[in-house]
């Protein structure tokens, strides 16, 4: 891997380039308008097939995806999932950089493993070989890890395997500044003006855990109790269920002229040992309005027994699941989080209850 410290020099008409599109930024008025620019101009620019701009916390472990070119959103999970895990953004955390790419400062190698592993220990694994991920044959990152942190990312696909060069990295260095600060100022705009819009009529006075969200299940607001339940923010996107209730109930709204969802015990979501009913409301400019309503202190599967011990909720809904009859697969799909990681919740109930065997757990879960 060679030296990639090297300072390049552009030419002029790549200057002029890199003048021309900080020029546009200071037009633009939403981040969604940014999508144009990035397809029309920088994807050319930098030569790369796709990319994606995003939110982040600040330790860079949950990634929210504003937008993209070239990425179908059915991807967005699986991407903002798979970032903790690379190693080209770890390797730039580790050393404070501002700009990278494989092959000059990662070995590509890596990217690929990485891949990989993550996709193996997925919930949904059954489809690998088709995940967009695999489709990546190098990426060109910058990071703005200020608050509120701002991840931009190009990528290679499989059909250009050739790596990004110090040409295209200078030019991103030149361009990260103004990129992510327009991002940012946008982000923090429209985060404003949807807080105006529903001041006058707050929808999440409620004593139920409430959240508002688009169309494709991104959280615009949430009250406290939703926040302490999911430990969400704004931007985040459902979980697997609540955006499966969601596609639901707009599809049953759309049949129907009331503002209320029709059968709205259909919708019944288990957080163990709690479970609630999912009301789902239309709001205006096509926002929707989930209420958790609880329907009583346990779910059916839940064990009281279960309180004395110190459980997470997540080994909670685990034993539930195990006491239903679900397999470790199954569990890892239902609740969204790896085979691997199903297992290790597995062992720390066996540790925590002082029990040594699946079957054992059974019978002690089905003891009233």
């Amino acid at each position: 891997m060679s030296h990639s410290r090297e300072i390049v020099s552009l030419s002029e008409e790549d200057y002029n380039a890199v003048l021309d599109v900080i020029t546009r930024l200071l037009s633009h008025k939403t981040t969604r308008s940014l999508e144009s620019l990035f397809r029309s101009h920088l994807l050319p620019l930098l030569d790369a097939s796709t990319c994606f701009y995003a939110g982040a916390d600040s330790d860079l472990l949950r990634l929210r995806i504003i937008d993209a070119v070239g990425i179908p959103k059915s991807d967005f999970h699986t991407i903002q999932a798979y970032f903790p895990c690379c190693p080209l953004a770890q390797h730039m955390v580790d050393r404070s950089s501002l700009v990278e790419t494989y092959d000059l400062d990662v070995p590509r190698w890596r990217l690929q493993d990485s891949v990989t592993k993550f996709l193996d220990a997925h919930p949904a694994s059954k489809l690998r070989g088709k995940s967009y991920l695999d489709d990546i044959s190098t990426i060109l990152l910058t990071l703005d890890r200020s608050e509120p942190a701002i991840v931009i990312e190009f990528h290679r696909l499989n059909a250009c395997r050739n790596p990004f060069t110090r040409r295209e990295k200078r030019i991103l260095e030149f361009l990260r500044p103004h990129l992510c600060q327009t991002i940012k100022t946008l982000v923090l705009k429209e985060r404003l003006n949807n807080q105006i819009s529903t001041r006058e009529e707050d929808p999440l006075e409620s004593q139920s855990p409430m959240v508002q969200v688009t169309r494709d299940s991104r959280i615009i607001d949430q009250n406290p109790k939703f926040r302490k339940l999911f430990n969400s923010l704004p931007g985040d996107n459902l979980g697997s269920s609540l955006t499966r209730f969601l596609e639901s109930g707009i599809k049953d709204y759309e049949k129907s002229s009331n503002a209320r969802i029709p059968d709205p015990e259909t919708f019944w979501y288990c957080l163990c040992p709690n479970v609630f009913q999912v009301d789902i409301t239309r709001r205006k400019d096509d926002l929707w309005l989930l209420e958790l309503r609880p329907l009583s202190d346990a779910c059916p599967g839940f064990n009281p027994n279960l309180r004395q011990y110190e459980l997470t909720p997540k080994e909670k809904e685990v034993c539930c699941r195990v006491r239903q009859g679900f397999d470790n697969r199954e569990i890892a799909s239902q609740l969204f989080i790896s085979f691997h990681t199903a297992k290790t919740h597995l062992k720390n109930i066996y540790r925590k209850l002082d029990i040594p065997t699946r079957p054992r757990l059974v019978s002690f879960l089905n003891k009233k």
